[in-house]
């Protein structure tokens, strides 16, 4: 019962989405990573930069390896956040600029092509399946 890990099964199979993913991002000069983070602060507007780690299910070290090319490239900036926002002092807004908007909506097209070739590789009933399970597992490990 125990001989197969669970993380090595899962990050085999993120392994090989990522892979697909990152194939159609390659003309964006972006990976799945990056066009996550773009696209969460987009819908966002502003966020917070702790807020956003924990809605990335990152821890705020990792955030900022990981939004720091993005900053240099110009996408992303600092902006100020309402006092009610800030967590503590190491808490500071981030938002797209004007060329990480543009940059983003470049991308969607890509990422569009990669969700479908995924969604068509997998079929509608185990898309829907692992859908639902990767929440379901997600939720009660928060829980824990």
């Amino acid at each position: 019962m125990f001989n197969q890990c669970t993380c090595t099964r899962l990050r085999r199979l993120t392994r090989r989405i990522t892979s697909i993913y990152d194939h159609h991002l390659l003309p964006d000069e972006l990976t799945i990573s990056q066009y996550s983070l773009l696209s969460r602060v987009g819908r966002h507007g502003s966020i917070a930069n702790l807020r956003l780690a924990a809605e990335m299910g990152m821890d705020r070290s990792t955030l900022s390896r990981n939004i720091k090319p993005l900053m240099a490239a110009g996408w992303i900036e600092t902006v100020d956040m309402p006092p009610d926002e800030h967590v503590d002092k190491r808490s500071f807004g981030l938002g797209l600029s004007a060329a990480g908007k543009a940059k983003l909506a470049a991308a969607r097209p890509n990422w569009v092509q990669a969700q479908l070739e995924i969604d068509g590789l997998l079929g509608e009933d185990l898309h829907a399946a692992l859908s639902g399970m990767i929440d379901d597992a997600y939720d009660k490990l928060q829980e824990a």
